[in-house]
């Protein structure tokens, strides 16, 4: 066995500002949250990896520029001169020089019919947070911009420059080798162009995007979707001018769709009426209702915007952003909302790319403000769409869940990059499938750095998560199949990190988990993505239940449920569903990160809403951990590596196992609040324990090693928080108890001993957790204590200086051979998938 390695894992998160600008949904590890651009940037280039597919540059002519082009007798016009015979001394240029030449010959002499070149090396866009500036790109001649700035809305074509040499050049047209180059610098301009593109799918709704990469007197042209690129081997232009100036020509001559802009999103310009709507929209309103927690006197009346909502669209409409109208199928028709800039986007140029919007609905009489997310779902036989099982949870008036308004598809508009791989890779016969491959999970936006194997051959899918039909005819095939889809919901919540104390905290949960039961006992659906992201905060005016008063009151809504599937039944082992495993790392269950194949059970899910609770109140409550940056990192965001797979991280795994008390820090004291929280994380780690030691007898394995426990440490007790407008409820048979004290039970860690059967109390205490009753009964228990202190902290307990022990991606200027080492080291085994990341 080798030495377990520990390291740090980025996943993804709710709205996080990170120190280069990206804000990002659902959760990311703290590496990723205050990394740097550079780390960005290399992390990118190790998120892409093996995403790349080599084209000849006359195949990519002639299928992506010359057969969408106008059938007419037009042709490209053939120069008895070299246009570029400018830059035939490019070794001796500089980057800068080069890229002046090339533009200026491009536009002297109409090389682009329709298309003029801007260069923007210099300058970023005003109000671009991550100041990013793309050397130069083409723009319709009647939008050429004119102040040296990317205006990253209006481009069409990007374009990079780099020097004439070979350390510059991101890809390699090594037959023997990978389309990657592996040299460090080379990757990180591999890096720099994927956040380029990154960027651009970030302010323009497209399908797919064009960009040509010269480097010195060679170019390539690649084009870019949600599941990898394309990329022409270098050619010298000065040598075969004719070549890139017949690319040009074809590739100016295409419509907008063709060149990868999304036919579904029109563009709203000043001036026009749907722009004067939604300025009229932003503005705010008298009868706009507050969202505060307390007692009403009244319910509002139907339709009434929460100030809250309106103050979102408001921020959305950034004039320095583009504004469109998006369509969305809504039986048989095509609805129109209008959108500003996203509230949140996720990061990484591969995977699913989501995006949330808070959006004006065209059809309504009244301002009515609705959430539509756009993304690219995974593209497989069975995957249902999020609004297909929306549809079905509010049908069976699931609470809690968003509220299905449409969804569909777009236009058909699915990823092209895995049909390329496949004709490039061609089976001479068809590939053994074992019947119990190991999974790796889905990188549906990048969470953290998924270091491949080298051999495409090793990336076969597996069988996991059983259905009944083929997943993909080519499992081999190491690019996940995406399709275009919309969906939008009436509700629009407030993030996570909004809750105000600990006890409206549990409060969120309860309604979670009491969704999640509803779904899973009544409609058979598991969620699967139990994260901090996916619960979100709802406002909701309501009518007391006990008394029949009337209360605004902050509820818990469970969200994005597009990895959900069937919980499955009894019958015979079948195939997958899709090829990768989702989830987000830092709530997946410690069973799950350590056993790649397992089925995502109820246990796991309430393991997951635990990890939740424990995530956000040791960052947003007041403790007795002295550093809780270095808390999260070693029990959310780390992995070990064992044989060369990768499993739980070890705090987090000892921890819920029993083998060693929630502890503050390694030798430091058992992490304490001073509230009802402090009973509640006790009694739950106590079913824990129980139940990962039934199933380690059940499965015969050895009990791991343990520590001793240690005692806690005295902390300033805390004062009582008045309740204010806050009244906590239960709901069904989960009725909230009457004077219900605050006792902390003291923790008891298992002893080192050979495996034994479990006692009677443990597996009544494992049991627990077969069903939700005994959380969401220990839920009400700590909800109804009367008197919990004033625990919220006014911001955040990680501080903005905050620095990561080990970095998001690959350290900047890192080694050719430690970069190699570490992807040997990152191979997986034969039973093991690679490292997971998540993403929505």
């Amino acid at each position: 066995m080798d030495p377990t390695e520990h390291h740090s894992t980025p996943v993804s998160a709710g709205r996080i500002h990170t120190q280069h600008g990206v804000e990002v949904p659902g959760f990311v590890s703290l590496a990723a949250e205050h990394q740097s651009l550079g780390q960005y940037r290399a992390a990118s280039a190790e998120d892409m990896a093996h995403k790349a597919v080599r084209l000849e540059p006359e195949e990519f002519l002639n299928h992506f520029f010359k057969s969408p082009s106008p059938a007419d007798a037009h042709k490209p016009p053939a120069w008895d001169f070299n246009v570029f015979e400018g830059v035939a001394d490019a070794k001796n240029m500089k980057e800068g020089t080069i890229a002046q030449i090339f533009v200026d010959a491009v536009n002297k002499y109409n090389l682009a019919p329709g298309l003029k070149m801007a260069q923007s090396e210099h300058k970023p866009d005003e109000g671009d947070s991550t100041a990013q500036k793309i050397d130069a790109a083409f723009f319709r001649a009647d939008a050429v911009p004119s102040d040296g700035r990317p205006h990253w809305a209006d481009q069409i074509v990007a374009v990079e420059f780099k020097a004439h040499d070979v350390k510059k050049d991101p890809y390699d047209d090594r037959t023997d080798g990978t389309v990657d180059a592996d040299a460090e610098t080379r990757k990180h301009v591999r890096g720099q162009i994927i956040n380029y593109a990154e960027h651009l799918f970030d302010y323009q709704h497209r399908t797919a995007l064009f960009m040509l990469i010269v480097i010195g007197r060679r170019f390539r042209f690649s084009r870019w979707d949600r599941s990898g690129t394309l990329v022409t081997r270098a050619v010298d232009y000065v040598e075969q001018p004719h070549l890139l100036c017949e690319m040009l020509w074809y590739m100016s001559r295409l419509s907008n769709e063709a060149l990868g802009f999304d036919s579904s999103a029109e563009r709203i310009r000043p001036g026009s009426e749907y722009y004067r709507r939604m300025t009229l929209a932003s503005f705010p309103v008298p009868t706009d209702i507050d969202h505060s927690e307390r007692a009403l006197t009244a319910l509002p009346p139907d339709g009434a915007v929460f100030k809250y909502v309106r103050d979102m669209f408001r921020e959305s409409l950034d004039p320095r952003w583009p504004y469109y109208r998006l369509e969305v199928p809504e039986k048989g028709r095509m609805r129109s909302f209008l959108v500003g800039k996203r509230v949140f986007r996720a990061p990484g140029m591969a995977g699913r790319g989501t995006r949330g919007y808070v959006a004006l609905d065209i059809d309504a009489s009244t301002d009515r403000f609705v959430w539509l997310k756009d993304a690219w779902r995974t593209h497989y036989e069975l995957v249902d769409q999020e609004g297909s099982v929306l549809e079905k949870l509010n049908q069976a008036d699931v609470t809690n869940v968003p509220t299905l308004i449409c969804h569909g598809d777009i236009l058909d508009q699915v990823t092209q990059t895995p049909e390329w791989w496949e004709r490039k890779n061609p089976l001479s016969s068809p590939p053994p499938v074992p019947p119990f491959a190991a999974a790796p999970v889905a990188s549906s936006s990048r969470t953290l750095v998924n270091p491949h194997p080298s051999s495409s051959k090793s990336l076969k899918r597996g069988i996991s998560e059983v259905d009944n039909h083929e997943a993909n005819p080519r499992e081999d095939c190491p690019l996940r199949r995406h399709k275009h889809y919309r969906i939008v919901v009436k509700e629009i919540g407030l993030k996570l990190t909004e809750f105000q104390h600990g006890q409206q905290l549990l409060q969120i949960i309860f309604d979670c988990i009491y969704a999640h039961q509803e779904a899973a006992i009544g409609v058979k659906i598991m969620h699967r993505d139990i994260s901090g992201g996916n619960i979100l905060i709802l406002p909701k005016a309501l009518v007391d239940p006990e008394d029949g008063t009337f209360l605004m009151k902050w509820t818990g809504l469970l969200v994005d449920w597009e990895l959900s599937k069937p919980i499955a039944q009894s019958g015979p082992l079948c195939r997958a569903r899709q090829p990768e495993r989702t989830g987000t790392w830092q709530f997946m269950s410690a069973a799950v990160l350590s056993q790649h194949r397992k089925v995502i059970e109820i246990p796991d899910e309430l393991e997951s809403f635990f990890h939740v609770i424990l995530y956000y109140a040791i960052r947003y409550l007041r403790s007795n951990c002295p550093d809780v940056g270095a808390f999260i990192e070693d029990f959310f965001d780390t992995y070990t590596v064992v044989n060369g797979a990768y499993k739980c991280g070890l705090k987090k795994s000892t921890t819920m196992k029993g083998v060693a008390p929630l502890t503050v820090s390694t030798d430091g004291p058992e992490l304490r609040f001073d509230s009802p929280l402090d009973a509640f994380l006790s009694k739950v780690l106590q079913w824990f324990k129980a139940h990962y030691t039934v199933q380690a007898y059940h499965r015969s394995q050895a009990v791991p090693s343990v520590s001793s426990n240690q005692s806690l440490a005295s902390s300033t007790p805390q004062q009582p928080r008045p309740m204010g407008g806050f009244k906590p409820l239960g709901r069904g048979k989960y009725k909230l108890k009457t004077a219900c004290g605050y006792h902390p039970t003291p923790f008891v860690t298992s002893k080192a001993q050979s495996l034994q059967k479990p006692s009677p109390q443990e597996e009544a205490e494992a049991a627990k957790l077969a069903t939700h009753d005994a959380m969401l009964d220990a839920l009400v228990d700590a909800m109804s204590v009367p008197t919990w202190p004033q625990d919220r902290v006014a911001g955040d307990n990680v501080p903005p200086s905050f620095e990561p022990k080990v970095p998001l991606g690959p350290p900047v200027g890192a080694s050719i051979s430690t970069v190699k080492r570490r992807r040997k080291a990152a191979q997986t085994s034969a039973k093991d998938p690679p490292r997971p990341s998540t993403f929505t």
